[in-house]
């Protein structure tokens, strides 16, 4: 059984409240009605999918996209929705996400409840809009009725601030983006910390120790959870969501949920408890991601080659004890450097990280031409 398109059901939710604030960020709010308004003239806008899908090209976001423009994106493409998979289960393709079926939105209801997701609860997200995590959250936010909170491209001491102003009941993000904002509000928060009921982590591992400190920290109770692209949400605190069937074989975990098409997929390495409990132990392709965000190198090039005064830049992956895996960024610079002065390498890595987020700043910038 197949559902109305997803795009035409959250037009149709987001119409019900044309007054009710859908996102606050920094650019300020935005209600349903502005939502609905800018997806129409989007719609009508060039960048249409070639393929005849209609609707704009979801792969035409930039990976900085504010999650309004992603929003926008996903209301204006009739349904069709283009990802990148992570490769976790083999060759990393596009993925088709179209309308939603009665098991898929049973397991969708499920996750919701279960990390307290609810209509009028406010959810903030550290996690980019582009991202399969950071449009979950944006789409499920949308269709509940729940006002959301884009933290992303923040500065930390611009996310703290603006989760003092907003009060939210659900923070979620990948644990790279969960210690920063921690380190941050302990840093800024002086005698008035952030308190944050639930805590959502997922697209990485959680260490016990650092979801012990997020608890502690936030006095929040915070979960756990675990999926892919490819497969979809899979488990909240090691249980498998409504609609989900796991099980181990030689160290490997294998899937079989409502959006694998009857498909059994591999995911990744871990095990499964007598009583049922799932624990990841690591990617069954051996690879390690940065922190749980698949960014694109290219696009750090990009953004470092815009400066005034740099010529050439190369990046080469290197391991790190935090991250996974962090790049190191080798900078070739003019001669003659620009009005103002040649680029700092706090200037270049904040850069990144205001830009593209803080799983793809390098760990070190290093200049060839002349010592720094």
């Amino acid at each position: 059984m197949r559902l109305l398109q997803a795009s035409t059901a959250l037009r149709a939710r987001a119409a019900l409240r044309p007054h009710s604030v859908v996102i606050t960020d920094r650019f300020g709010t935005l209600s349903a009605a502005e939502l609905l308004a800018q997806a129409q003239l989007h719609g009508h806008r060039g960048g249409r999918d070639p393929r005849g899908a209609g609707g704009p090209r979801w792969d035409l976001l930039p990976p900085d996209a504010p999650m309004r423009q992603v929003l926008v994106t996903a209301l204006a493409s009739h349904g069709a929705l283009e990802l990148r998979s992570s490769g976790s289960t083999g060759r990393a393709r596009s993925q088709r996400r179209g309308p939603l079926s009665a098991t898929q939105l049973s397991c969708l209801a499920d996750l919701a409840r279960r990390i307290g997701l609810r209509p009028g609860r406010r959810v903030a997200s550290a996690a980019p809009g582009v991202h399969g995590h950071g449009l979950l959250v944006a789409l499920g936010a949308l269709a509940l009725g729940a006002p959301l909170v884009d933290l992303s491209h923040l500065p930390a001491a611009s996310k703290v601030a603006l989760l003092h102003r907003t009060e939210v009941a659900v923070l979620t993000g990948v644990p790279v983006h969960l210690v920063d904002l921690m380190e941050a509000d302990q840093e800024l928060g002086a005698n008035r910390p952030l308190r944050i009921p639930r805590i959502v982590s997922g697209s990485d591992q959680l260490q016990p120790t650092l979801q012990a400190d997020l608890a502690r920290h936030f006095q929040s109770r915070v979960h756990d959870v675990y999926g892919t692209t490819e497969t979809g949400p899979l488990a909240v605190d090691g249980r498998p969501l409504r609609g989900v069937h796991l099980q181990e074989r030689d160290g490997l975990l294998l899937a079989r949920t409502p959006f694998t098409g009857g498909r059994t997929l591999t995911t990744d390495r871990g095990r499964i408890d007598p009583d049922g409990t799932i624990e990841v132990t690591g990617r069954a392709d051996g690879t390690i991601s940065s922190g749980g965000m698949l960014h694109d190198p290219a696009a750090v090039v990009r953004l470092l080659r815009s400066r005034p005064g740099i010529t050439a830049v190369q990046l080469r992956v290197v391991p790190d004890e935090r991250f996974g895996s962090r790049t190191i960024a080798e900078v070739t610079c003019a001669d003659v450097p620009p009005a103002g002065g040649a680029p700092r390498p706090e200037e270049l890595r904040a850069l990144v990280r205001d830009r593209l987020g803080a799983a793809a700043v390098p760990r070190e910038v290093r200049f060839s031409s002349r010592e720094r």
